[in-house]
C-alpha cells in the first residue's frame, strides 16, 4: 500500500513484496473505473474509490491491469512528475477560485451590473452563472427604479438630492429614474431568452458590442 500523494517516482517500490498488489492514489478529480493508469511502466486500473481529505476529493484504490480486461477507455492517464506538478496547480487554481467565489459573494447582485465579457472570462471560472448574477442585478437596479421613482414622483425630489443635501441634482435624478427603467426593462427582455449567450451588464445594451 501506498500514498502517492509526495512519494517520489521510483520503480523498485512496485517489485518491494507486498506492494504489488495495490496503489492509493489521491486526486482531486474524478476519473472512470476503466481509465488506464500507468505508473513506473506498469498498467493499472482503478478497482474502487472513497471520498479523500482536503484537497484530495477521492482516494482511488489501483490494481495491475488484468491480461484478459480490454474493455479500456481511449483516455489514459500517465502518473508522472510532470502529471503531478499539473494536479497540484489545478488544484492550488481550484483553492484560489473557491477563496475568491466567497469573497465575492456578498456581492452577488453588484456582480450581475459588470459587462458580459468580464462575467466570461473572470466570473464563471471562479462560478458564477451569468444569467443569475444578471437576473439578480436586473431585481437590484429595478428596486432602485422604484424607490427613485417614490422619491421623484411622490415627494418631489429624488435620492440624489435627498443624500447630498443639493436640490440642483434633482436633473439628475430624473435621468437615473429614466436610466434604470429602461436598463431593467432590456436587460429583463433579454435575460429571458433561452438562446442568449452573453448577459448583459448596466448599459451595455447602448453599445451591445463593446464586451
Amino acid at each position: 500500500m501506498r500514498d502517492l500523494k509526495n512519494a517520489p517516482l521510483q520503480r523498485k517500490d512496485l517489485r518491494q513484496p507486498g506492494r504489488e498488489k495495490r496503489r492509493f492514489w489521491p486526486c482531486n478529480h474524478e476519473i472512470s473505473a476503466k481509465v488506464p493508469i500507468y505508473f513506473c511502466e506498469q498498467k493499472y486500473y482503478v478497482r474502487s474509490k472513497r471520498k479523500g481529505e482536503r484537497p484530495h476529493q477521492v482516494i482511488y484504490e489501483l490494481w495491475p491491469w488484468p491480461e484478459d480486461l480490454h474493455e479500456a477507455s481511449p483516455r489514459s492517464v500517465v502518473y508522472n512528475e510532470a502529471y503531478v506538478i499539473e494536479r497540484n496547480r489545478a488544484a492550488a487554481i481550484a483553492r484560489r477560485h473557491e477563496g475568491l467565489y466567497a469573497v465575492l459573494l456578498p456581492l452577488y447582485p453588484l456582480l450581475g451590473l459588470l459587462w458580459s465579457g468580464f462575467k466570461h472570462r473572470v466570473l464563471v471560472p471562479l462560478g458564477f452563472e451569468p444569467r443569475a448574477i444578471t437576473q439578480a442585478s436586473i431585481a437590484l437596479t429595478f428596486g432602485i427604479f422604484i424607490g427613485e421613482g417614490i422619491f421623484v414622483g411622490w415627494l418631489a425630489g429624488g435620492m440624489l438630492m435627498y443624500l447630498l443635501g443639493r436640490p440642483a441634482l434633482r436633473p439628475l435624478d430624473w435621468l437615473l429614474l429614466l436610466v434604470l427603467g429602461a436598463d431593467s426593462t432590456m436587460r429583463l427582455g433579454q435575460s429571458l431568452k433561452l438562446d442568449v449567450e452573453h448577459c448583459w451588464g448596466f448599459c451595455e445594451w447602448l453599445w451591445p458590442g463593446g464586451r
